[in-house]
């Protein structure tokens, strides 16, 4: 794991010299909907939009559960 100086990000090194990196970690509160069943969504996209100005892979999953819903998205970087 390495660390970058501009961002301060910490980034994982895979195969091929690929940086991924956590774009999303997050909870955050409904304020209209209840989901009395806990929902979990995975998800994958091959055009996700970075900071940057550059679209590049990316995967999460998210999960919603009463009025509570969480959000981890790890993306590629350049």
């Amino acid at each position: 794991m390495t660390k970058s100086k501009k961002t301060n990000v910490k980034a994982h090194k895979l195969a091929a010299n690929t940086k991924w990196f956590i774009s999303n970690n997050r909870a955050q509160k409904n304020v209209d909907v209840i989901n009395v069943i806990p929902f979990l969504k995975v998800w994958y996209s091959n055009r996700y939009f970075l900071e940057t100005g550059v679209f590049t892979p990316a995967f999460g999953i998210a999960v919603s559960w009463l009025k509570w819903n969480y959000y981890f998205t790890i993306q590629k970087a350049y």
